[in-house]
């Protein structure tokens, strides 16, 4: 345990001084879970142990495992929390992150190429398919995205946006579905439940800003922060085995000291793996965005051997998520609370009022209404900031009504317009 605590200090440090947040909080989670819930290592134990049975020492899988060139489809329910309206992200982003996902674990990423050749006879395409959920847990029609204000400016690595009295969103059953929360994070960009967690915290959280596959050459912009973080609720570990040298129980990854950072090139030794060096390009490290390209079969074996009979993630092949909805009711759509609404103060006025649309930067650049009661048009004011001052000497005292429209919502509100 010593070792561990110290060997994750200073891997917090080393992405501090890199200037970034932690890029996986899974660890850190991971040893919370067992200091408030013991009994969980016996779960982890039994769990390693079915998967060991399960895959073979070469990464093929043993007799009687599930076929491995299969497609295994993941129903994904993605709840988005936002406490300003940047983070409540459009579709775009949601459906970018899941063809990043389905690149990435069916290996058709373009820079497969990079993958070193030493290490492409072991590179695979782990057969796995990511979709948003059809249907809900009541049977109805879904677009498998949730959207859900809270108050909490940011979160941390302690399960509370996991939980609606915890001003964050439930989880669906985690027996059918991939739970991924899409928050603030302060701390890190992302950290996963492992299998045999408790199911109400079951699930990855990812950071808003990095949950996307934006195409950009940045360290975060492809999209492969939820890649490692599934991973993760995949039943992986860190190629290193969050220790020195230590085991992330998966034969074709050579052991290597510590995690790697930044966008290395060439063959880096440690814990003696010579020829290869580290595997440093695996989704499982901590290498930028645009440096990792693979999984080997090894991992994707330990991943599948989950969903044969008796594994933990076994049930989720009987989901009903991706299907037919058997409830004709359609949800309500979601809104934001009233006060987060625009506000136009003071209201009576004397001559000018203030138009504050600071939630929403969206507004800037749309024209505004002012009309009569009857529906005449008196002024047309263009929104430069997201705070504005209005004139409003030149109209005669009366009742007025603000109009204003863009896509997704409009304006509307009562003017009161004193001698």
């Amino acid at each position: 345990m010593k070792v561990f605590i110290v060997g994750l200090f200073f891997a917090h440090l080393g992405i501090r001084q890199a200037g970034a947040q932690l890029r996986c909080g899974s660890s850190q989670h991971r040893e919370v879970m067992l200091r408030n819930h013991p009994e969980l290592a016996e779960t982890f134990q039994q769990i390693n142990s079915f998967v060991g049975r399960q895959a073979a020492p070469s990464g093929q899988p043993a007799a009687g495992a599930k076929d491995e060139s299969s497609v295994i489809k993941i129903p994904v329910i993605v709840h988005v929390l936002y406490h300003t309206q940047e983070e409540n992200i459009p579709d775009e982003y949601i459906n970018q992150q899941l063809d990043a996902l389905n690149r990435d674990y069916r290996r058709l990423n373009s820079d497969s190429v990079n993958t070193p050749a030493c290490f492409r006879a072991v590179a695979t395409d782990t057969h796995f398919e990511f979709q948003l959920a059809q249907v809900d847990p009541q049977g109805r029609a879904t677009t498998g995205i949730e959207r859900v204000y809270t108050p909490v400016t940011y979160w941390q690595v302690d399960d509370k946006m996991k939980s609606s009295a915890q001003q964050g969103a439930d989880g669906w059953d985690a027996r059918y579905y991939l739970n991924i929360w899409v928050c603030n994070m302060r701390d890190v960009l992302g950290y996963s439940s492992m299998p045999g967690e408790p199911l109400n915290v079951d699930g990855v959280v990812i950071e808003t800003n990095v949950f996307r596959n934006s195409g950009e050459s940045g360290r975060y912009g492809l999209g492969r922060t939820a890649v490692h973080e599934i991973g993760h609720w995949l039943g992986l570990y860190h190629t290193w085995g969050d220790r020195d040298c230590g085991d992330d129980l998966v034969a074709d990854t050579p052991t290597q000291a510590t995690f790697t950072s930044g966008c290395p090139s060439g063959i880096r030794l440690s814990c003696q793996n010579a020829p290869t060096g580290d595997m440093y390009m695996n989704y499982m490290d901590y290498t930028d965005d645009p440096c990792m390209n693979l999984f080997t079969k090894g991992q994707s074996s330990r991943m599948r051997a989950l969903f044969n009979p008796g594994g933990a993630r076994y049930s989720i092949l009987s989901s009903k998520a991706l299907g037919i909805p058997t409830v004709s009711e359609i949800p309500s759509p979601q809104e934001g609370p009233r006060w987060l609404f625009p506000r136009l103060y003071p209201n009576p006025a004397h001559t000018q009022v203030i138009l504050d649309l600071k939630y929403d930067a969206r507004w800037v650049g749309r024209e505004l209404q002012i009309t009569s009661l009857s529906g005449q048009i008196l002024k047309r004011i263009v929104i430069h900031a997201t705070v504005v001052s209005i004139d409003i000497s030149d109209l005669a005292p009366g009742i007025y009504v603000l109009h204003g429209q863009k896509p997704g919502t409009s304006l509307v509100q009562k003017l009161v317009k004193l001698p």
